[in-house]
């Protein structure tokens, strides 16, 4: 009669066991997609600021360029006795 309740323990806790790993497999699942939305999430802000650091960087080499030329335009006025 003895063996009887050893063997319900062990049926008990293999059923337990099963749970348990169910329940972590679906956790693990769950983990696994949120760890993803993540990296996708910043992946794109990675690249957002990525674009803006490029149009920062066009941004201000149009401003040097436009102020080198007026630089350069201002001199060939004083040159020619011109006034701005």
């Amino acid at each position: 009669m003895l063996y009887v309740i050893a063997a319900l323990v062990i049926l008990l806790a293999l059923a337990l066991l099963v749970r348990t790993l169910l329940r972590t497999r679906r956790k693990v699942t769950l983990l696994k997609a949120t760890a993803a939305r993540a990296g996708a999430d910043i992946a794109d802000r990675r690249g957002l600021i990525r674009a803006r650091v490029a149009a920062l960087g066009v941004a201000l080499a149009q401003r040097r360029r436009i102020g080198a030329e007026q630089r350069v335009a201002d001199v060939a006025a004083d040159a020619e006795g011109r006034h701005r």
